[in-house]
């Protein structure tokens, strides 16, 4: 029996420690705070990078991973 069947690709739940500072986002990065228990980033055209847990994230964490992303969407491989 499958419970829950992803459209998109899989994503990562990233916990951390908490941070109240507005993080640093490349060009087009958005962080979507539309659930108060999880917060999603996403890119320029609205998809989904990675979901974060609200409780406990870091800045530095949610920077890392837009960072890493945008890298990629530069600088392909």
């Amino acid at each position: 029996m499958r419970l829950f069947v992803a459209l998109e690709k899989p994503m990562r739940l990233i916990i951390g420690t908490g941070s109240s500072e507005e993080p640093r986002l490349p060009p087009g990065y958005r962080l979507d705070r539309s659930d108060p228990d999880v917060l999603v980033l996403r890119c320029h055209n609205g998809t989904v990078v990675v979901r974060f847990s609200a409780r406990g994230v870091t800045t530095e964490a949610i920077e890392q991973e837009a960072r890493m992303h945008y890298r990629a969407q530069t600088w392909p491989a």
